[in-house]
C-alpha cells in the first residue's frame, strides 16, 4: 500500500502546477485587457 502513495504525490504536484499556470496566464489576459481599455493614443511612450 505504501507504494501507491508515490505515484499519486507526482500527479497531485503536476495537477497544481497546471492549475497554477491557468490561474497566471488567466490573471495576465485579465491585466492587459484592463490595461489596454485605459490606453489611449496620447498617452503612448515613444
Amino acid at each position: 500500500m505504501e507504494t501507491a502513495v508515490f505515484p499519486l504525490a507526482i500527479v497531485a504536484l503536476y495537477g497544481l502546477g497546471i492549475i497554477a499556470s491557468v490561474v497566471i496566464i488567466i490573471y495576465l489576459i485579465v491585466k492587459r485587457i484592463e490595461d489596454k481599455k485605459k490606453e489611449t493614443f496620447e498617452d503612448r511612450d515613444n
